[in-house]
């Protein structure tokens, strides 16, 4: 029986294969107390403790806690988030290009 021989991408594809399991889990494990940030659409207004903010092409609300200077801020405008370890840790900070909304 002949041994197939592996052309270089194919060779380069078996050792992505091989070592991508381990990648992604160091990844994961190196950056799980990472601040991630995400960019969201306010669809209920903010009420004195939290805001309700929605994904795009996601229909779940997320009711989470602001910073003081997103106090008026109206329903269909974006926010930038933060959070640790998952979503359900979000507060939203500034508006969705970095800057708080002005007259603050």
């Amino acid at each position: 029986m002949r041994k197939r021989k592996l052309n270089a991408q194919n060779e380069a594809l078996a050792v992505w294969r091989a070592l991508e399991p381990q990648i992604v889990e160091a990844v994961r494990r190196e950056t799980a107390d990472c601040v991630r940030q995400k960019k969201l659409t306010v669809v209920t207004a903010p009420n004195g403790t939290t805001i309700g903010v929605m994904q795009p092409n996601d229909s779940t609300i997320f009711e989470i806690p602001y910073v003081s200077t997103l106090a008026n801020v109206p329903v269909g405008t974006m926010v930038l988030v933060q959070y640790f370890y998952g979503m359900s840790n979000m507060i939203a900070v500034s508006l969705g290009d970095g800057t708080q909304p002005e007259g603050v």
